[in-house]
């Protein structure tokens, strides 16, 4: 199935859907737990910073037409403490997404519900902001089942994860382990699972130390190919992220802009072939 088959608006859901499934072994657990919940709260503390009162994100299609039955707001609390984002969309219905943290700007938990189910997350940190844990629930509304899995990190002396239990329902374990460069940089995870490896994630960094690739080794055309690829500008902001499919076959280039306040005013999509697929705008109202 390739991603250009979609309107835009489409591969929006798909890419919301995907972030939320649970039980994925090739998750790539460092990036999903430890960089992208950084990266959640570093947007808190921004928000927080130019003390925005709402985010409204218009979708439009590559011909410049809106997209057809999409609209996203996203709304932060008072204190910053709370920020919900609001989505309806006429391909997968309406969705709202809490994400909560506590007064140090950590993202301790999220709770994203639909018509279908509700999907809730969990962080635990240590005194020193490093990440302990993080389950996962899936409740499933009509149908009344529950998923959860939870991840158990630990470190080495130098505060680098050396390891994580993925414990799925309770009783389902397997063993992440994690190696690192000289300079504290994961460059490898790999999954265990009754001595069986369940195959490796290799992480790439710049001269800067920031994330450029996440690899893994592809069956159909048997070699190592990214699954994601990080461009940055001179503040350390992402500014182009392509995502390759779990085939190979096919790929999108997502790039984004910044206002002077380093909020994110706009992001477009290009497909392999370097056509727009569709942009979104970021309209915010302050304090």
């Amino acid at each position: 199935m390739k991603h250009l088959q979609y309107s835009f608006v489409k591969i929006l859901i798909l890419i919301s859907i995907a972030g939320f499934i649970p039980g994925n072994l090739f998750a790539q657990y460092y990036y999903r737990d430890i960089i992208l919940t950084a990266q959640n709260s570093a947007v808190q503390q921004v928000y927080k910073k130019n003390k925005v009162q709402q985010v409204v994100l218009k979708s439009f299609e590559a011909t410049g037409e809106p997209s057809e039955d999409f609209s996203c707001e996203i709304k932060p609390n008072s204190s910053f403490t709370q920020i919900r984002t609001i989505t309806m969309s006429g391909v997968a219905g309406n969705s709202s997404l809490t994400a909560f943290y506590n007064f140090k700007g950590q993202l301790y938990k999220s709770v994203d519900s639909t018509s279908e189910n509700v999907n809730i997350v969990e962080y635990t940190f240590d005194s020193t902001g490093k990440l302990i844990s993080a389950s996962n629930t899936t409740i499933g509304i009509m149908d009344k089942t529950r998923q959860t899995e939870t991840h158990i990190w630990s470190y080495n002396s130098e505060a680098v994860p050396q390891s994580m239990l993925y414990i799925k329902g309770n009783t389902d374990t397997t063993i992440i382990k994690f190696a690192s460069d000289d300079k504290g940089n994961i460059i490898e995870e790999e999954g265990w699972q009754k001595n069986i490896s369940k195959g490796k994630t290799y992480y790439y960094y710049d001269s800067l130390n920031r994330l450029t690739d996440i690899v893994r080794y592809n069956q159909r055309v048997q070699k190592l190919v990214p699954d994601y690829i990080f461009e940055y500008d001179e503040n350390n902001r992402i500014t182009q992220m392509t995502n390759i499919q779990q085939d190979a076959s096919d790929y999108l280039i997502w790039r984004y802009l910044y206002g002077d306040n380093a909020l994110r005013t706009e992001e477009r999509c290009y497909s392999k072939q370097k056509k727009l697929v569709g942009r979104v705008e970021y309209q915010y109202t302050f304090r």
